[in-house]
C-alpha cells in the first residue's frame, strides 16, 4: 500500500472536504464553500494523505506573517487537521504534519504555529506550548468607571478604518504582536454582524475595542490602546454596560496585570481554592509554536545590544534532520548567528525546549532545574539574558 502526503489539488476538493467534515462534524458542502470564500485560506493551502487512491486525511497549512518581540516571521498556521473515522490509527495525521513541517523547512519558514486538540500529541512532533493567557471572566460591576475617559469613546466609523489599521500595525511592531491581516481579512471583520467596534478619540484615535455580546456577557475579541487614558476609557466603556451584561470575558497576555484594575480581584462566580483563596483568572494554554528553520529564526530576531558571547548546543529534532546536530550560537551587536560546528557542546536540549526558550515562556534556569536542558552556568546565564522579555500573544479574534 502506497501512502502519499502531498498538497491538495483541485480534483481533491470534494474528498478533502469530506475528510475534514467527517472528522469535525461539519457539512462537506459548507467546507467546499469555505475553500472558495474564506478570507484567510483556499484549497491551495490544504494538504492531504492519499492511500491507494483514497483521501483519508486533510489539513490546512496557511502562510501567515507572525509578529513577536518586534520581529516578523513567515509561518504556516496549521488548522483543521482531520482524519476520516475509517482511517484512524494509521498514522495519517502525524505523517501529514511531518510532510508539512518538512515543506516549511524547504521554504525557509522560521516557525510553524497551531492551536492543538492535544498538546502532548503535537509535542511529539516538535511543537512547544508558548501561548499562555490569563482568562478573565469579570463581573461588570467590579470594573472601574472613569467618566472623563469614557466620554471619549464612540462607535467606530468607516472613516476610522485606516487609523485602526495603523493602531493594529503599531501593536504588531512594538506591542503585543500577533498575526498580520490582509485587506480581505479586514473586510471580513468589518462586515461581521455579531462584532461591534468602539474607539477612543481624543485629538485622534488612541485605541479601539472589538467585542461580541454573547447572551448576558461581553467577549472582548481585541483591545489595543496606545495611551493609558485610552486603556482606561475602553475598560470604562465596558463598565458602563452593567444594565445589559453581567460579566466581561477576555484572554489577556499573562504580563498584563488586569486584576489590579478591578474593584475586587475575583472572577465572576469565582471558585474557592481552599482557605480564603479564590480565582482571579484562569491560566490557559493555547498556541503552540515550533522552530522550523532555526538559523532563519535567529537571524530575524534582534537581541539586547549588550549581550555577547558564544554557546554550543547539541540539538535534537525528531522530524527535521537539519535541526539535529551540534550548533554554535554567537551573539554580537544585537544579532545572533547559528552555524554547525564540531566543537564540544556546552548545552543540550530538544527543539521543543529551544522553541520555548526562544519564545520567552521558559527560563533557561528553570529548564535546567526540570531536566529539559543540560548546560554549564555560563551557557544558562547567557540564554537567560538573551531570551527574556515579551511572550507570544494572538488576539482572540485571530484564533485559527
Amino acid at each position: 500500500m502506497m501512502i502519499n502526503v502531498r498538497p491538495m489539488t483541485e480534483q481533491d476538493i470534494p474528498a478533502g472536504a469530506t475528510a475534514q467534515a467527517e472528522a469535525f462534524g461539519w457539512n462537506p458542502e459548507s467546507m467546499i464553500q469555505r475553500y472558495a470564500d474564506n478570507p484567510t485560506y483556499t484549497w491551495r493551502d490544504a494538504w492531504v494523505v492519499e492511500e491507494d487512491g483514497e483521501i483519508g486525511a486533510a489539513a490546512l497549512a496557511v502562510p501567515r506573517t507572525w509578529w513577536f518581540g518586534g520581529a516578523s516571521y513567515a509561518v504556516s498556521a496549521i488548522a483543521a487537521v482531520g482524519v476520516r473515522p475509517v482511517a484512524r490509527r494509521r498514522g495519517y495525521a502525524s505523517q501529514m504534519m511531518r510532510g508539512i513541517v518538512r515543506a516549511d523547512h524547504e521554504a525557509g519558514r522560521p516557525f510553524s504555529l497551531l492551536f492543538p486538540f492535544q498538546h502532548g500529541y503535537y509535542r511529539r512532533l516538535g511543537y512547544a506550548t508558548v501561548g499562555l493567557t490569563h482568562f478573565y471572566r469579570v463581573p461588570v460591576s467590579r470594573i472601574h468607571d472613569h467618566p472623563e475617559q469614557r466620554r471619549r469613546i464612540r462607535a467606530a466609523r468607516e472613516t476610522d478604518h485606516q487609523a485602526i489599521y495603523d493602531l493594529h500595525r503599531q501593536s504588531l511592531l512594538g506591542g503585543l504582536g500577533g498575526l498580520e491581516r490582509t485587506a480581505r481579512q479586514w473586510t471580513a471583520r468589518w462586515t461581521k454582524t455579531d462584532e461591534h467596534w468602539v474607539v477612543y478619540d481624543h485629538d485622534g484615535l488612541q485605541g479601539y475595542l472589538a467585542y461580541q455580546p454573547i447572551e448576558n456577557e461581553i467577549s472582548v475579541r481585541e483591545i489595543i490602546a496606545t495611551t493609558r487614558e485610552a486603556e482606561r476609557g475602553l475598560w470604562s466603556f465596558l463598565a458602563a454596560q452593567i444594565e445589559q451584561h453581567t460579566a466581561v470575558t477576555y484572554h489577556a497576555p499573562t504580563d498584563k496585570p488586569l486584576w489590579s484594575i478591578f474593584r475586587e480581584p475575583l472572577m465572576h462566580e469565582a471558585a474557592n481554592r481552599g482557605f480564603v483563596l479564590h480565582d482571579i483568572a484562569a491560566l490557559t494554554a493555547g498556541l503552540m509554536a515550533r522552530l522550523v528553520d532555526v538559523p532563519a529564526a535567529f537571524a530575524r530576531r534582534t537581541f539586547p545590544a549588550e549581550i555577547g558571547g558564544t554557546i554550543v548546543i547539541d540539538l535534537r529534532d525528531s522530524v527535521l534532520e537539519a535541526n539535529t546536530g551540534t550548533f554554535q550560537i554567537r551573539f554580537e551587536n544585537g544579532h545572533a548567528e547559528i552555524t554547525p560546528t564540531t566543537d564540544s557542546a556546552t548545552a543540550s536540549c530538544d527543539i521543543v525546549t529551544l522553541s520555548q526558550l526562544f519564545c520567552g515562556v521558559l527560563r533557561a534556569a528553570d529548564a535546567r532545574w526540570y531536566g529539559q536542558i543540560t548546560g554549564d552556568d555560563a551557557t544558562v546565564a547567557l540564554l537567560e539574558r538573551a531570551f527574556g522579555g515579551v511572550t507570544p500573544f494572538i488576539h482572540p479574534a485571530d484564533y485559527f
